[in-house]
């Protein structure tokens, strides 16, 4: 399976040096209707059931998240609950709402899911570089004169002026 990945320029957080670096291509993000019509495109289920399955699931899954039980998210993975805490030498100084902390969900995918990501090609999608997008790494070796441009002249390098 392929994913696609953007090449994008960012400082080395321990060098402070730019680099380039791969990051995922993010083509936004699809909405619960959108998702619903994926989802039944090819079953005999209506959007409106699909929606309607995922609202009681969302209802009934989350106070099973809360109470410690992890839930199975079909062959996608699984879900649990975790957070940390401050620790204290008696128990009887703990307040949860003071000292538990970072509370959030942890997905866990399925060997299906872990075997399709390991399995993935990557192939490159564009060039960002201060906020714009290039659409090929050739438009943007272009745009930024390292590659001659067809008229003749011959492309400096980024050093020349």
């Amino acid at each position: 399976m392929k994913a696609n990945y953007n090449l994008a320029k960012r400082k080395d957080p321990q060098t402070k040096v730019e680099k380039w670096y791969a990051v995922p291509a993010s083509k936004g993000a699809m909405d619960t209707d959108e998702t619903a019509r994926m989802a039944v495109a090819d079953t005999t289920l209506s959007k409106g059931e699909f929606k309607h399955v995922m609202e009681v699931a969302s209802e009934k899954l989350l106070p099973l998240l809360l109470s410690g039980i992890s839930v199975s998210i079909g062959d996608l993975g699984r879900l649990r609950l975790s957070f940390g805490s401050t620790g204290v030498e008696d128990m009887n100084d703990f307040d949860p709402t003071t000292m538990i902390k970072s509370a959030k969900l942890v997905f866990t995918p399925s060997k299906t899911l872990k075997e399709a990501i390991a399995g993935a090609t990557f192939e490159l999608e564009g060039i960002i570089e201060d906020g714009v997008k290039y659409g090929t790494k050739q438009s943007y070796l272009k745009a930024k004169g390292l590659v001659d441009d067809g008229t003749g002249g011959e492309a400096g390098s980024p050093g020349d002026v």
